[in-house]
């Protein structure tokens, strides 16, 4: 079950990073995710020119880093159900 878990989050996380984190458990790092992408975007609405070209990156930044988390926790969670044998 953690592995399918772990495959629906990267999925979901490459449409809303920060979601796909939460159904994999990870609390913490998905309501950060979550909580940086809405304050990028709500400066994003009230912001012009320079300020919109620096915030940009950051949503990449988000974005890799919930993938990132994605994949680890999938082979993670591969590897803990492999027989040591």
């Amino acid at each position: 079950m953690g592995r399918t878990l772990a495959g629906v989050g990267i999925v979901i996380n490459l449409f809303v990073p920060g979601v796909g984190t939460l159904i994999m458990g990870k609390w913490l790092s998905g309501l950060v995710q979550l909580g940086l992408l809405f304050m990028v975007w709500l400066l994003r609405l009230v912001s012009f020119g320079f300020l919109d070209m620096v915030l940009w990156p950051v949503t990449g930044a988000v974005w890799l880093w919930a993938l990132g988390g994605g994949i680890l926790t999938y082979i993670d969670r591969s590897l803990s159900r492999r027989d040591p044998r």
